[in-house]
């Protein structure tokens, strides 16, 4: 009896881990699904990670200013026309150095340090926060919020 109960925790989880498994799998997948949509200026690409009503914020100095400020972006319309209206000659490429998913039920965050590489040069680098929504099509960011610094 004891043989048995045993098997059956084991066996609950298992499936438990499986399950969660395989939701970081899709969250990583659609983390993935925005770079390579940015790095290919594919505007249908990006706009499918994002849930309608999604909104952008950006950490970091102000080129003009020099003052750490954030701006939001409360729609992600901006973002997708400027990503997908590049000339096919500039290269960009957000290098992720690791993923740190967590996931409740239906809401997850990604965490995922980057590099930003424009034509082969290094930009500058920060952190990216996903939080995504599961939906009946799968994983949606609802929220994107990044660090922008200069790189050591």
């Amino acid at each position: 009896m004891k043989n048995l109960i045993l098997l059956s925790t084991l066996l609950l989880v298992s499936n438990f881990v499986n399950a969660q498994s395989e939701d970081e799998k899709a969250v990583k997948a659609v983390v993935v699904q925005l770079f390579d949509g940015m790095q290919k200026h594919d505007s249908t690409m990006i706009r499918a990670c994002f849930h309608p009503s999604a909104r952008m914020q950006s950490i970091g100095i102000n080129r003009k200013t020099g003052v750490l400020e954030l701006t939001t972006e409360n729609s992600i319309d901006g973002f997708v026309k400027q990503i997908g209206s590049l000339p096919a000659s500039l290269k960009i490429e957000e290098r992720v150095l690791s993923y740190e998913i967590r996931i409740d039920a239906q809401m997850a965050t990604a965490w995922t340090p980057y590099e930003l590489y424009v034509n082969e040069k290094r930009q500058h680098c920060g952190v990216d926060a996903f939080q995504l929504y599961k939906t009946d099509k799968g994983w949606k960011i609802i929220a994107l919020a990044d660090t922008r610094r200069k790189c050591e």
